[in-house]
């Protein structure tokens, strides 16, 4: 009987982690599991308390803290964290080929070359295919927790740092709403907590956090522009929601704003500029220029980074759509 229980418990996980992810933070384990962002360094990212989503640039390593209780008795302890689109979670998230072909090829990098998230620590393992799409088969990084060299906090926590990276940006895949989520495992696979992080890999955090604050709360600026299209509810800025017992950040700073000090003229955009976001996740902007010469210079430049894009990605149609009505401008 015993034997017949234990087959069900295996069988039970193998479903849940071949199966699809879920975007919710939980505690089943009973290790009070949580992530918690360090301080950021200057210009480098931004977190938005309000959004509960962390703004950052390609290639730029941010700090993580994993903590978690102790429990009796000890076992061996695993990280596993991934990537996810925030309304299609059986979409896998992958690399550009643009970014990808400038990574060279060794006989012992190839999923890390493939894995858009990166983690700096050494006992770092590379998982997962391009077409995966349950937990384990997706691209991911699994840290082993030892729990023996972590550094300990009251309370009985256990804390140990991880260094974090990606390396292509949203705009890469379509600029789909992404997650970032951490799994605490056991050596079975079992997942005894997990949290879920909202973030974008953008070339402007401070720009883009503002412009998408003030989206969320922007029902006067949309009703001054004739905007018709509905408010944005909640579940379309963050995929889940954190309750306060078990957020994945804590203890942030919220004076972020001088930390991207060459982004503080962008970020603010004048009132006049009028600028709100579509249903299709674009951004609609009207652009007050002092006289025509101003403006044309400005459709150039744009003209510009579009074929610059056009060329890299020669299938993207939206993209080619865009390109064509700004030549049309000219």
């Amino acid at each position: 009987q015993q034997s017949v229980l234990r087959e069900m418990m295996l069988q039970d996980l193998q479903r849940e982690i071949n199966s699809l992810p879920k975007l919710e933070n939980h505690n089943r384990g009973g290790y009070d599991f949580s992530m918690i962002l360090d301080n950021p360094p200057k210009a480098h990212w931004m977190y938005s308390s309000q959004l509960r989503k962390l703004y950052i640039r390609m290639n730029k390593t941010f700090n993580m803290d994993v903590q978690f209780k102790v429990n009796m008795p000890i076992q061996p302890l695993n990280l596993r964290v991934f990537l996810c689109f925030a309304k299609d979670v059986s979409g896998p998230v992958l690399r550009c080929q643009n970014h990808l072909s400038v990574e060279p090829l060794t006989g012992s990098n190839s999923t890390m070359r493939e894995s858009l998230l990166r983690c700096e620590n050494p006992s770092t393992i590379y998982c997962g295919s391009a077409e995966g799409k349950g937990i384990a088969e997706r691209y991911s990084v699994v840290v082993p927790l030892n729990q023996a060299r972590s550094s300990t906090r009251g309370g009985g926590y256990v804390v140990q740092p991880l260094v974090f990276k990606f390396v292509c940006q949203n705009s890469c895949f379509g600029r789909k709403e992404t997650c970032m989520v951490f799994c605490l495992e056991n050596a079975s696979g079992e997942i005894l907590g997990q949290q879920v992080l909202d973030i974008k890999i953008c070339t402007c955090p401070k720009r883009d956090r503002m412009l998408d604050e003030r989206q969320k709360k922007g029902k006067k600026r949309k009703s001054r522009t004739g905007d018709d299209e509905p408010e944005e509810d909640e579940s379309e800025v963050k995929p889940a929601k954190m309750p306060k017992s078990s957020e994945p950040v804590r203890d942030i700073k919220e004076e972020t704003e001088s930390n991207d000090s060459n982004d503080s003229e962008v970020g603010i955009m004048p009132e006049d500029w009028q600028v709100s976001r579509t249903e299709e996740g674009e951004y609609r902007m009207v652009l007050v220029c002092p006289n025509k010469d101003w403006l044309l210079r400005g459709i150039e430049g744009m003209i510009k980074e579009a074929a610059a894009d056009v060329l890299r990605c020669q299938t993207n149609a939206p993209l080619r759509r865009y390109a064509n009505r700004l030549l049309s401008l000219k």
